[in-house]
Parts: structure tokens; sequence; C-alpha cells
């Protein structure tokens, strides 16, 4: 008896290490099943878009890869049949070079954020039968960008030989009509100049616009303003007398060129830009509460874009000295922008505190100049209060008409804007101005900065020429 007992033991064991083995392959394979779904249903986009993928440039000789074209058509890049395959051309596309990218060595903007898009075959059993049947091409679709060639070229006309940026947004859409960076390169010779351009110090292959993480200065007082509103309830009886410089803590702060301002309330401190009144207001405030504005302004975020952009930063907390706290109430110190960011934030402001998501991308068009999808204008936060973008507007005003900010005064409209001088340890100050116009009914916001300025521009100039251009497009 024993020994049949014996003898059943093992063949029990074997059955339940059998049942284990049968349920981890199962678990295997469902695992296995599972991320070859995950791959084709949610991963297979970003992997076509993905630079470094090798089947992007075989793919690239056997298709004609679809246009992308400027707002209004003007094609900025396609495809010609070359020696048995396609070949990239570029027509007209370097003020608009970072936009809209290149290929040949890797992908980069809009050539491989959309790449998928533009290999995308469009009817593909029916275009691979008709180009069997009469030797037609087939053909991806064509991407239509929301910019406008030439705004594209008047802001790099206005730019002259300043590195920086510009943007132009439509406050009621966020759909960006101008976004040009300076120095620029043209995308017909990435791969034969690459070395060079890779090397290159001034980043030509960088964009500036989504990119450029700047030094703010005056503009993020436009912060440091909604911050007092929150948080000062008798911020319109405060003044502050200005007498050029101040030390707080261990950091003393000059107003620009040492200029004693005098008396200044919060308009006056504003239009005058009061590095002084503003460094006072900053401890009033309070590191913690200027830190939760900027937090609430999406300062610490950004906004989602569709080509690669840099998040803006103000690094300070309840444990920041009040050097620090000085330091970034009028936007120097460790805090960074990007214009983009920045066009953004003005956006927001005309747009009675709803900032919108900006994109770059209005349409798409398939083989047949068919319209497949279209870019719905999304909102993406609201960061101000109503009353609080009437009260701002009342302050960017009086930038332009009685401060700072009188080069971007208008015969024909209403500018209101701010502007900013940011102090750049490893050279010449770079020069801002954000605003939007008309003030009265805002149709377009503008984000300019001019890195290492050399004097060859002015900020306020451009951002002013570039409202006046832009609300008159069909005139350029």
């Amino acid at each position: 008896m024993r020994d049949r007992k014996t003898d059943k033991e093992p063949a029990k064991g074997s059955r339940k290490s059998m049942k284990r083995v049968s349920a981890m392959i199962i678990v295997m394979f469902a695992v296995c099943v599972g991320y070859i779904v995950k791959i084709v249903a949610v991963d297979s986009e970003d992997m076509i878009i993905n630079s470094y993928n090798p089947r992007i440039s075989s793919a690239d000789t056997s298709i004609k890869r679809g246009d992308i074209k400027d707002i209004d058509g003007y094609v900025f890049a396609t495809s010609e049949y070359q020696d048995g395959k396609y070949v990239r051309k570029y027509n007209g596309a370097e003020t608009s070079c970072q936009v809209v990218g290149y290929t040949g060595a890797g992908k980069y903007g809009i050539e491989a954020s959309e790449n998928f898009t533009l290999q995308n075959i469009d009817s593909e059993l029916f275009q691979r039968l008709k180009s069997f049947l009469t030797g037609s091409e087939v053909m991806g679709d064509s991407v239509y960008l929301t910019i406008d060639k030439d705004l594209q070229d008047l802001a790099t006309r206005l730019m002259q030989t300043n590195k920086g940026a510009v943007v132009v947004e439509e406050v009621s859409t966020g759909r960006i009509l101008c976004m040009v960076s300076k120095p620029q390169f043209d995308p017909q010779t990435v791969t034969e100049n690459w070395d060079s351009l890779k090397n290159d110090e001034t980043s030509p292959l960088l964009n500036r616009s989504t990119q450029g993480l700047y030094t703010p200065g005056s503009v993020f007082k436009i912060v440091t303003a909604v911050s007092a509103l929150r948080n000062m309830p008798d911020v319109y009886d405060f003044s502050y007398d200005c007498v050029s410089e101040e030390t707080f803590e261990n950091k003393v702060i000059h107003c620009f060129n040492n200029k004693a301002h005098g008396t200044q309330n919060i308009i006056q401190g504003f239009a005058n830009s009061c590095n002084c009144f503003f460094s006072e207001i900053g401890t009033k405030i309070g590191a913690e509460a200027l830190r939760k504005t900027a937090d609430e302004m999406l300062f610490n975020s950004g906004v989602e874009f569709e080509l690669n952009s840099s998040v803006p930063s103000v690094p300070i907390d309840g444990t920041s000295s009040e050097s620090e706290l000085v330091e970034t109430s009028i936007g120097q110190g460790k805090t960074t922008v990007t214009p983009l960011f920045m066009a953004c934030v003005a956006q927001a402001i005309a747009n009675n505190g709803i900032m919108l998501k900006p994109y770059i991308v209005d349409h798409i068009e398939n083989y047949s100049g068919i319209t497949v999808s279209t870019t719905i204008p999304e909102q993406y936060a609201q960061i101000l209060t109503s009353d609080e973008c009437s009260q701002l507007k009342e302050m960017m005003i009086s930038v332009v008409n009685e401060g700072t900010g009188f080069n971007a005064k208008s015969d024909y409209f209403q500018v209101a804007g701010k502007t900013g001088t940011a102090e750049n340890p490893g050279g010449s100050d770079h020069l801002w101005f954000v605003g939007f116009a008309p003030a009265d009914n805002p149709q377009y916001a503008v984000s300019v900065v001019l890195e290492n300025n050399d004097g060859s521009a002015n900020a306020s100039v451009i951002a002013r020429k570039m409202l006046y251009n832009t609300i008159n497009r069909d005139e350029l």
C-alpha cells in the first residue's frame, strides 16, 4: 500500500508543475500579444517619425513624400524623382528652416514631427494599382502650415544681423502665423554641411523660438504684477520712491541706466519698468506666493506644441533668499522662458485669460488635394481672470503710450505690450518685447527677443511692424 501511494505522489506533483508551466506560457503569450498590439496601435506612429528608424530613408525613395506648404500654398518642400529614387527639394525655406526642418542627416522640424503624415499613402490600394497601370506616382499626404512665408521673410529682414526669435500668434485660435529663429541655414545643404552646422557656435540648427531658454528680464514683471494683484489688497495704494538703486539682503538692484524714477505706483512702475519698485513689490508678495502665481500661469510646465520645445522655469520657492526673490521679481536670476511661451502668455492676456494651445499645422491634404484633417483650436488653460486681464491691458497700454515701449506705438492701432532688458553675463543684454494689438479688439500676439543685441535692430520696432503687417497680411 505504501508503495502504491508513493508511486502516485510524483504523478500528482508532475501535473501541478505542468499546470504552472502552462499558465506561465499562456501569460507570456498574452504579454507578447499585448505588446505587439501596443506597437501596432499605439507606438507605430512614434516609431515612424523617429529619426533613428533605419526604414525611414528607404521608404523615402519608394514613394513621393508629401509636400510642406505655407498657409497660402507656397511649397517649402517637395520631392522629385531623380536617378531611380525620390530626392527632397527645398524652395525658399531658409527663413523658415527650423520650422520646415530637413531630411538626409536624420530628420528635424516638421519633416520629423509630421513624418508619419508625409509618408502616409491615402487610398494606398488605389494609388498602387493606378501606378502599376499608368505609371503615376504614389504620393504621401501634404502638410499645410499656419505660417506665412511673407511674414517669415519680413521678420528675418527686420532682425537684421541679430540672433534671436520672432513669434506671432493669432489670439482667437492659437495658430502661429510667424515663427522665425536666427541664425538660419539652408535645408538643401544640411547633409554636406553637417559637420560645420552641428559644430557652429551660433547654433543655427536650434529653433530659438521653441527651444531657446532666455532670461526674460522685465517681461516677467507681468507675472509679478499678477501676483501683486492676487496677494496685495492695497496694491493700487502702494507707492515707492525710486532713487535708481536699492539693496535687498546682499543684492544691489539698479534701474536701467541708473535712472531714478521717483515716486511710483504699480501702473507707473510697470510703464517705466522700474526694477526697484518691482523688487520691493516682490518682498511684499513673498517667494512662495510669487512661485504659486508663476505655476498657475504655467511658467514651470509650459505648453504643448508640435515641435520640440523647452519648458520655462521659475525655480524659487518658500526657502529662497531675499536676493533670489528680488532677482526673480524683475525676471533675472535663474528664471528662463522661451519666445513661444511668452507669445502664449500675451495671447492669454489678450483673450481674457484663456491660453489656447498653439499650433503650426493648419490642415492635411491627400494626393488628390482633398483635406483629410484640420486642426481645431483648443483651449489649453485659463491662467488669468478676466478682471486681471483688464488691469494688465491697462498697464501694457501705459508701457507703449507713456513708458519704455514707445517704439511700439502705432499710428494705426493701439498696441499693448511689455519691454524687457535681460542681463547676460556672457555678453550684451537680450532685448524683449511681448504684446498684442489692437488693444481694444486683440487679433495677434507677438514675442520678440534679440539675443546679445548688437544694436542693428529694436525689439519694440520689430513687434510693431510685425503686428501691422500681420493685421494687413493681404497687402504683403
